[in-house]
Parts: structure tokens; sequence; C-alpha cells
């Protein structure tokens, strides 16, 4: 009797506990999953992050004071200054700079296909070809290794060269001045140059998909289209005035002849004839052939494709940190976002003070 007591009870539990367990278990996945996007943003601007920065303190981005320049939190000061003493320029180093969001993992790719190095095939996989490829040396080494960024000043010193004719890549989005603008002759530079009204569509998209990065602490940017603008205008986002850095950039490339300009546009319209002046810039045949490999390898399509495989990526898209893709539309002409009639002339202002003076035409800033 007492036994039979006990099974009966036990059957009455178990459903009990059982039940009880599961509720509990879900009510914990549910709030871990809603937690996660919180925890895996507050991670990432932790890994993102140089130590002991000073905040830029205008504007409305999360950046840093660096030297003077507005700079997202991954650089730091003492690697500009550190640039300045000690990085050694090398016969046949070719620089890829431009102001953000310009085409230069575009044309780093090219530069990868022309150099037959592996690097091509994931041109588009931003983090991966900053750590195989062509690395930036304004970022310093934050200690995640292959995971982060950024690499020691030994390591870029003693870079490797991606072919038999000594060729190392970098990549910068640093003006015209300090460590890209060395006294000697060694190195190369490729300025790439995108019109004002693309670069800033594509810069907000950054801005906005990046909440994390540039924003608040939960995972928001909290100012809106105009706001941004306003910032763009005012030179408080990444490396100051868009302007400023066209300008300087487009007169030493019409006075240095170891600077090559590079439009983006012209990459879209005239593919092989651009890519064929790279080539020749940097000192290697290209053939109608190569050029044609060169194209296929780096179309728009594949390089989209190689930054969406990416499963770290996916998981931080999944989770909704990251609401954009780095490789988006590619597009030229305008998009969806639209400048009001004062922003419009102050932009048309800009570029009667600071570009028309040096002969660049007006179609090259400003769409018609």
């Amino acid at each position: 009797y007492i036994w039979q007591s006990l099974r009966n009870t036990t059957v009455i539990i178990m459903p009990c506990c059982t039940l009880r367990f599961w509720s509990i278990t879900i009510i914990f996945l549910a709030i871990s999953c809603a937690c996660l996007p919180t925890i895996m943003s507050s991670l990432l601007r932790h890994m993102f992050t140089a130590p002991n920065q000073r905040p830029w303190p205008y504007g409305s981005l999360r950046l840093i004071n660096c030297t003077g320049l507005p700079a997202q939190t991954l650089y730091s000061a003492e690697r500009i200054h550190d640039l300045n003493d000690s990085f050694q320029h090398q016969e046949g180093d070719v620089w890829v700079d431009s102001y953000i969001k310009s085409g230069t993992t575009w044309t780093i790719g090219i530069l990868a296909a022309l150099w037959n190095h592996p690097a091509a095939e994931y041109s588009g996989n931003l983090q991966k070809v900053t750590r195989t490829f062509c690395p930036q040396p304004e970022l310093p080494d934050l200690g995640w290794g292959d995971d982060g960024f950024g690499h020691s000043m030994k390591e870029l010193n003693e870079w490797p060269t991606s072919t038999t004719q000594s060729l190392r890549c970098f990549k910068s989005h640093w003006p015209s001045r300090d460590f890209v603008s060395p006294n000697d002759s060694k190195s190369k530079f490729i300025y790439v140059m995108r019109n004002a009204q693309d670069q800033m569509i594509s810069h907000w998209n950054q801005v906005w998909g990046m909440g994390f990065h540039y924003g608040t602490e939960n995972i928001t940017f909290e100012g809106g289209w105009d706001d941004f603008v306003q910032d763009w205008l005012d030179g408080n986002v990444e490396t100051g005035k868009w302007f400023d850095h066209v300008a300087g950039w487009y007169a030493r490339s019409k006075s240095d002849p170891n600077v090559l300009l590079v439009r983006y546009e012209d990459l879209k319209m005239n593919a092989r004839g651009t890519i064929h002046n790279i080539a020749q810039f940097v000192g290697l045949p290209a053939d109608d052939d190569t050029i044609i490999s060169v194209i296929n390898v780096t179309r728009f399509e594949k390089m989209r494709e190689a930054d969406e495989k990416d499963l770290g990526l996916q998981f931080m898209r999944w989770l909704g940190v990251l609401r954009k893709r780095h490789i988006r539309q590619g597009s030229s002409g305008g998009g969806e976002l639209i400048l009001s009639k004062k922003q419009q002339k102050i932009l048309e202002e800009e570029y009667e003070l600071k570009l028309k003076p040096l002969g660049m035409p007006k179609d090259w800033v400003l769409l018609g």
C-alpha cells in the first residue's frame, strides 16, 4: 500500500516538475535572447575601442580626437605618432587611400587580383583582407589577433611583399599629411574619390548600420539623416570634412607623379580603362585577358557574396547588431535619401571655395 501511494505521488509530481522546468527554461532562453544583442553590442564596442583616447567633443557620433582630427574609436593618437616616427616606407609600397566609403575595398580587390593574391577571391570580406593582404596602419593592435583589424608596428614594418616584384599594399583613410606624405618617393598612393552625395549616403548607411560602433549603448544612432548631414558638413565625422580631404589629395595628385587619382564613377563606367591605369601606375603588365579576369573576380556581386558568407557577420545581422552590409549597393547617381535646398547650397559653396579653384570639374563632386 505504501509503495503504491509513493508511485502515485511520483506520477503526479513528475509532470508538475517537468512543466515547471520547461517554463523556467523557456523564460531564461527568452531573456537571454532579448539581452544577447545588447551583450554583443557591448563586447564589440570593447573590442573595437582603443584605450585611453580623448573623445571628439563635437557632433553626435561616437568618435575620438586623433591628433586634432575626429576618428573612429579603432584609431589611436599614439599610433599616428608612431607611424610618423618609425614607419619604414619601402620601394614598391602601394597605398590605397580615400575618404571613407568611396571605393577603397573595391580598389584593394583590384590590386589583389593584379598581383594574383588569394585575397582577390574574398575581397568583399573587409576584416579578412585587412588581416591577410592590405593592413590599415593607423589601426593599432588591440590584442585580438586575426579576430581584430589592427597590427603592431613591428608587423607593419615587416609586412611581406605580395609578389616577386616586392610590392606591399596598405590601406588608409588619412588626409594627405603625416605618414602618408613622406619626404622620400618610395611609396605610391592611389587616392579613390567618390562624388560627395553618393559618398554621404553610403557613409550614413554605415553609421546607421553600425549603431553599436558610432552610437549609443543600446545599439542605436539617435540622430537621423538630417543630423548626420549636419555632422558631415561640419566635419564631425571620421577624418574631418570631405572637401578638405579631397582637396588635399587632388592638389597633390596634380603635381606628384607618385599619386594616382581614381574616381569611383570611372570604375563603374570604364572599369577596363581604369584598371589598366592602375596596373600601369604600380608597374604591372595588364593585357586584355588579365583585365577581363580582374573585372570578373572583383565584380560587385562577387564582393557582396564574400561579405554575406562570413558566418560572424551573418550572426551579428541575425541579432540586429549589424543592420547594413559593408558591400551594400555600389550604385552611382544618388539614392533614396535627399538633401534639402539649404544642404545642397552648402555643398555648392564648399565646391566653389575649395575644389573649383583647383580645377576639379563640378560633376565630379555634385550630382546634376
